[in-house]
């Protein structure tokens, strides 16, 4: 199909399809060039209308309900899904993080901080996220959670502009939300099933995975059922709603078939901000495992860095796998480097296509993101921002010669803002297609960008399926998961692919999907949302029958994996299908006793019984069926580290200081091997603990000294 936009003069009707919101009609004059159209202008025209420190969705809210009123404001928002109660909205404004130390006395003195704790002088001298809040209550709008320089809060309408005007304000947002990834036979498939009558090598230890998700609808009627007799539950959302989705409950029954004697952790959120406090409150929990089958547009680079990819990061250093849905993306996914042949500033696909088709059934509702490689640098907290200006364009297709405007998205990026542009969602009333364009408003070279829909069901137009991860599956630290029938092993087209925008394979696996449960029932639960709670809940399994630490239990789901596709680790499958029956498809045989043999020292091998998979790499274990003394764990852990078992002996020490927490010397062995294994913030915590304990040793205060150093740099 052709599709150029040409700019001439604006029609505007009103249209039943958008009931009460105005639509702008092209010019439907016949062009020269068959099946080339003479185009409207889009509503914002040519020039930016939008406050450069607000996103364009929430200006154009705010327009409307000062020019059209308060019915007409709700309309858009509902359209948008924006959170809105009368007149108020939720907003995220991000504090400036950089001030300087004059600053903020003066700031401190004059809101009377001086006297305040501690915690609060510190919180003005990281960034201005307490003056931020105390402005906004101040303007009559309410705060509801904050997270570093993020603020979450409740605000009337008519203050958004005064808002976005403070000068400690550095960019003011809608609440980024995630999407749950959904388009059990998987037990069998993977061979849990052959698992759970083998009696766990751990009969002291519970496996704790967390699902942490949209929500967990009907999850109270499946205890002791589909789910463990009992769950711990917590939610971070604004208004406390555990029950916000059903989502979470399917994922959590398929982690609960898989490992069933693990214990679970039913957590979930509505936004970034409350992801964030979710996942510190996780890490202090102390869970094994967590299953995420949620993703996330317009967030991150695409190269493991941004904020929830910061989230995977801290928690896999706290000790937790965090197993990650690819996305289910890869037939709506384009990626392409600006072109514009003609002269436009419109992007050219071929010399004669301006727009990306993509049909979409009635019913259905309709979303474009668009975001391109200028992010700037990330720095822990944000990106610095891009400089190169795009913007994003949606209209329904008709006809070659028809073409109906429906929305843009039109944010400035000056500099400090993100590469990201979104529109949606807008529910088609008719089976139609739909165009998206995209334009240069002022960039200074072509950029490679990145586009998304939703609501079609087919591949779109100029379909690239490679590199259509979403957020944090292009995290390093995450075990990130595609998708494959239940049946047969056969590739899921929609199953988001590999590689990540700086060059690395994914996912890691792939795990059933299609498979039936008590929430979806027979019609199925598919999508890389039922396949990655597959690979937590073996996880967690393993975890529970094999004396191996997580991180050696990742390397046998990666050797044991089926491998599918292209011979090795391939961007569509991974490593391979989950497989926890042995290579040669023998049955396991039951432990009937645990080990046979009791190693006393380090030179020989274990014996160990035929439960343990012969297949799995071989490695020296140390069997116990008593408790043991503190200092049993430190000589066990001392002669691992002799014969340079790193994690074993890490595991030895760590269960010392349960022992005997008071004990300063097993903190400095636990922080020497933390900085090896180059978790900085972890050695920097321990050595720091062994000190405070009295510890006398030079060497650790110089360790510590060190690494405080490079973590300043």
């Amino acid at each position: 199909m052709k599709k150029k936009l040409k700019f001439n003069r604006i029609v505007l009707i009103g249209f039943a399809f958008f009931a009460t919101l105005v639509i702008i009609l092209p010019n439907r004059a016949q062009q020269d060039q068959p099946g080339v159209t003479e185009d409207l202008s889009p509503m914002m025209g040519y020039q930016k209308e939008d406050h450069p420190k607000m996103e364009s969705a929430l200006y154009r809210l705010m327009k409307i309900y000062f020019t059209q009123g308060i019915e007409e404001a709700k309309g858009f928002a509902k359209q948008r899904e924006i959170d809105m109660e009368g007149d108020l909205v939720r907003v995220v404004a991000e504090a400036k993080t950089k001030r300087s130390s004059k600053e903020i006395d003066m700031e401190a003195y004059r809101q009377h901080t001086r006297r305040q704790p501690l915690e609060q002088r510190d919180n003005l001298r990281t960034n201005l996220s307490y003056l931020v809040c105390m402005q906004i209550e101040a303007m009559g709008g309410k705060v509801e959670t904050t997270y570093q320089h993020l603020v979450q809060s409740i605000v009337p309408l008519y203050i958004l502009q005064d808002l976005a005007d403070l000068p400690m304000v550095r960019y003011l947002r809608l609440p980024i939300k995630p999407i749950p990834l959904i388009t059990s036979e998987g037990v069998a498939a993977t061979g849990a099933n052959i698992w759970h009558e083998i009696s766990p090598y751990r009969t002291t230890e519970v496996v704790k995975v967390c699902i942490l998700d949209a929500g967990f609808e009907g999850y109270n009627n499946l205890l002791g059922t589909e789910l463990p007799s009992s769950v711990t539950t917590r939610s971070f959302r604004a208004d406390g709603d555990i029950y916000a989705s059903i989502h979470g409950t399917a994922c959590a029954e398929i982690v609960h078939d898989m490992a069933p004697n693990a214990n679970l952790w039913l957590v979930n959120f509505s936004t970034d901000v409350e992801h964030h406090n979710a996942v510190n409150w996780i890490i202090d929990q102390g869970v094994d495992v967590i299953s995420y089958s949620m993703a996330w547009f317009n967030i991150g680079a695409g190269d493991g860095t941004g904020p929830i990819c910061e989230d995977v990061e801290d928690t896999v250093d706290s000790g937790i796998v965090w197993v990650s849905a690819a996305g289910n993306e890869a037939e709506n996914h384009c990626e392409d480097t600006f072109n514009d042949t003609d002269g436009d500033d419109w992007h050219n696909f071929t010399s004669l296509d301006e727009g990306i088709t993509f049909y979409v059934p009635a019913y259905y509702y309709v979303a474009a993101r668009l975001t391109w490689d200028d992010w700037g640098t990330w720095d822990g907290t944000s990106y610095s921002g891009s400089d190169q200006d795009y913007d994003l364009y949606l209209y329904i297709y008709l006809s070659p010669t028809n073409l109906i405007f429906v929305d843009s998205s039109t944010n400035w990026q000056n500099g400090t803002q993100w590469p990201t542009e979104s529109i949606g969602y807008w529910y088609a009333n008719f089976s139609t297609n739909w165009v998206i364009f995209i334009r240069k408003y002022d960039a200074t070279r072509d950029v490679t960008f990145e586009v998304f829909t939703m609501g079609n069901r087919a591949p779109i137009e100029y379909n690239e399926p490679a590199g259509s991860l979403l957020v944090p599956g292009d995290s390093g630290d995450a075990v990130t998961v595609g998708a494959v029938d239940w049946s047969d092993d056969s590739y899921h087209t929609y199953s988001s692919q590999g590689p990540t925008n700086d060059g690395r394979i994914k996912p890691d696996l792939c795990a059933p999907s299609g498979v039936s449960g008590s929430t979806y029932g027979d019609t199925g639960f598919a999508g890389t949302s039922a396949a990655t709670p597959h690979v937590a809940g073996a996880f967690a399994l393993l975890k529970g029958k094999l004396p191996y630490t997580l991180g050696e239990i990742k390397t046998i789901l990666n050797e044991r994996a089926k491998d599918l596709g292209t011979s090795g680790k391939d961007n569509i499958y991974g490593e391979g299908r989950l497989n926890l029956s042995k290579a040669s498809g023998n049955v396991i045989q039951q432990w009937q006793g645990g080990f046979e043999g009791y190693l006393t020292g380090l030179t020989e091998e274990t014996k160990i019984d035929e439960s343990i998979p012969k297949d799995e790499p071989k490695k020296f274990v140390v069997a116990r069926r008593e408790p043991v003394s503190s200092q049993d764990h430190k000589s066990l852990g001392r002669m691992y580290l002799q014969q340079n078992f790193k994690e074993k002996a890490l595991e030895e020490f760590l269960r010392a200081i349960e022992l005997e927490p008071g004990a300063a010397e097993f903190y400095f062995e636990v922080g020497k091997i933390y900085k090896e294994k180059g978790k900085k913030k972890l050695a920097i915590f321990y050595l720091e603990k062994y000190i405070y304990l009295g510890g006398k040793e030079e060497a650790a205060k110089e360790l510590l000294e060190s690494l405080k150093k490079k973590q300043a740099k």
